[in-house]
C-alpha cells in the first residue's frame, strides 16, 4: 500500500512538471489542485519535491509557481550526451554550411514530431521553434520519416490517436499518411511541400541506431530552394553521412 503510494506521489509530480510547462509554468496551489484532482495539501506535497529540487520557485509579486531552466538544462544535456546526436550534431552544421540550408534532428514523442538541434540559415517566423517544441507526425516530413521505420505494431497504436486537423487548408486523412508513409519507406526519405509552414519545403531522412532510437535528419528551405537542394545525389551524399549512425552503441 505505501509502495502504491509512493509511486502515485511521483506520478503526480512528474504530472505537475507537464502541466506547468503547459501553463507557461505560472500557477496557483488552488490551480494545481484542481488540475491535479487532489486536495490543496496533496498539490502543496508535490510543489515541495519540485522546490527542494530547484524544479519550480515562487514569485513573491504574484504568489504563483513557476518552472526554473532546470527542465531545459536536463533536457539539454540529455541531448548533448546522446551518442547518436553527438554524430549527428557535427554533420547538421556541415550539411547546413554546404547547401545554405536550415538542418533539424528530430524525434518523435507520442502522436508529435520533437525538435532536439537546429541549425539555421534562413529567417522564417513561423519556424521560430525551440528545442523541445512539437508538432503533429502526420504534417512534418520529420514525423512521417521516423513512423516509416516503425512496425505495425508500434505505428498502429500512434495512428489510432491522432486527430488529424488542416495546416496551410490542406485536408489530411489516414488513409493519405499511410500512403505518404509506404512511399517514404520505398525512398527512404519523407517530404513536407508548405503542409505546415506556407512557403516552406522541407525532406527527412530517417536513420535508426544500434540502440533502436529513431531520428529524422531533416533539411528545410525556402519553396524557392527545393529544385536546388532536392536533388538524387544529395539525398545520396547524406544516406552515406548518416550511414554511421547505425554502428552507434552506448
Amino acid at each position: 500500500m505505501e509502495n502504491r503510494e509512493g509511486i502515485e506521489s511521483v506520478r503526480k509530480t512528474l504530472k505537475l512538471l507537464a502541466l506547468m510547462a503547459q501553463q507557461g509554468g505560472s500557477l496557483t496551489v488552488t490551480q494545481i489542485a484542481d488540475m491535479l484532482d487532489c486536495s490543496v495539501s496533496s498539490a502543496n506535497r508535490f510543489l515541495q519535491t519540485l522546490l527542494l529540487e530547484n524544479f519550480a520557485r515562487k514569485n513573491p509579486e504574484t504568489n504563483r509557481y513557476e518552472l526554473t531552466y532546470r527542465m531545459y538544462a536536463l533536457g539539454a544535456s540529455n541531448v548533448a550526451h546522446d551518442p547518436s546526436m553527438e554524430k549527428l550534431i557535427p554533420i547538421a552544421h556541415a550539411v547546413s554550411q554546404k547547401y545554405d540550408v536550415s538542418v533539424n534532428i528530430n524525434g518523435v514523442e507520442g502522436e508529435n514530431a520533437i525538435l532536439l538541434f537546429r541549425v539555421t540559415r534562413f529567417h522564417n517566423k513561423d519556424l521560430d521553434f525551440f528545442s523541445g517544441e512539437m508538432a503533429p507526425v502526420y504534417c512534418t516530413s520529420s514525423g512521417k520519416a521516423i513512423l516509416s521505420l516503425m512496425e505495425p505494431e508500434e505505428l498502429e497504436p500512434i495512428l489510432e490517436k491522432l486527430q488529424f486537423r488542416a495546416f496551410q487548408n490542406e485536408s489530411v486523412s489516414i488513409e493519405q499518411l499511410r500512403e505518404e508513409l509506404r512511399i517514404a519507406r520505398q525512398n527512404g526519405y519523407a517530404v513536407c511541400q508548405e503542409e505546415y509552414v506556407s512557403g516552406v519545403f522541407s525532406f527527412s531522412l530517417p536513420v535508426r541506431d544500434r540502440r533502436g532510437h529513431s531520428y529524422a535528419f531533416t533539411l528545410i528551405m525556402p519553396m524557392k530552394d527545393r529544385n536546388r537542394v532536392f536533388r538524387r545525389e544529395v539525398i545520396q551524399e547524406l544516406q552515406s553521412r548518416l550511414s554511421c549512425i547505425r554502428d552507434t552503441v552506448i
